[in-house]
């Protein structure tokens, strides 16, 4: 009787995360057939299909430099975040518990103003530095965003680092820069890695920031597709939303693959 009662309920939260991902996907796939419309507008099921707003997009010199823009900011903020959170989170990890709550409270301000204010406050931090308008100030706005989350990833990586670990670094002679690269830094990677990531897709799909900064000639891929759904709103919108699915879902393929050639590697090794 449990059994059977425990397998219903196992089939009951199965058919409940199956409806959830549905939710979750099916707005994803209702996207590929409407990319592939050969006229102006939007359609649901286009006949016939054509990719002419593939050819299109990949030709376009404004959607091309969009995205050159996104990837240059993103990866910048993302190394800016991803730095800065690691002295935040070292620093969070390092203090006692009154000091770690008020570094965290600092940490986490930027996820606790509204983002209008934040953008604000960067474009009058631009304005005053005479560098309105210049990708820099864009990717340091971008930063702020990423920073709370990369340095919250960074911190549960070091506190997984066990003290006596350290001190048995510095026991054997290891000075504070070889106990960093030995053992804290390769120790911490994984989560460096994902802080990382989090931060670049958080700044990567970033519209606030960049709508008050941005210029003629500075137009992020988020900018670009604001402006395309207001006053345009062709096919070109859902292509660029499958490309970056498909990159998506190749990143993530890759992610997985190199888990299991680690996993496989290290059985090897031992």
């Amino acid at each position: 009787m449990i059994e059977s009662e425990g397998r219903g309920f196992r089939g009951a939260q199965n058919s409940y995360l199956f409806f959830v991902l549905a939710l979750l996907i099916l707005p994803l796939i209702a996207l590929v057939p409407m990319s592939f419309s050969p006229s102006a507008t939007v359609v649901a099921w286009p006949t016939p299909w054509s990719a002419k707003w593939y050819h299109d997009v990949v030709s376009s010199p404004e959607w091309r430099r969009a995205l050159g823009w996104s990837a240059l900011t993103a990866t910048f903020a993302s190394l800016l975040a991803t730095t800065t959170g690691y002295f935040g989170a070292a620093a969070i990890v390092r203090a006692g518990a009154r000091g770690s709550a008020a570094l965290q409270l600092l940490v986490l301000s930027p996820m606790m103003v509204p983002q209008v204010v934040v953008a604000l406050s960067t474009y009058v931090l631009a304005t005053s530095l005479g560098l309105q308008g210049h990708w820099l100030m864009l990717a340091i706005g971008q930063s702020l965003l990423g920073l709370p989350v990369a340095a919250m990833i960074i911190a549960a990586s070091l506190r997984g680092i066990h003290e006596t670990v350290l001190r048995a670094g510095i026991s054997l002679g290891g000075s504070r820069s070889q106990v960093f690269w030995r053992i804290v830094f390769p120790m911490s990677l994984h989560g460096i890695l994902s802080a990382a990531a989090l931060s670049f897709l958080i700044a990567f799909d970033e519209l606030l920031i960049a709508v008050f900064l941005a210029t003629p000639s500075l137009q992020t891929l988020p900018v670009r597709i604001y402006e395309s759904v207001h006053y345009e709103l062709t096919p070109a919108v859902a292509v660029i939303s499958v490309l970056l699915t498909a990159l998506l879902c190749v990143a993530v393929i890759l992610n997985q693959l190199f888990r299991w050639a680690a996993v496989r590697l290290g059985r090897t090794a031992s």
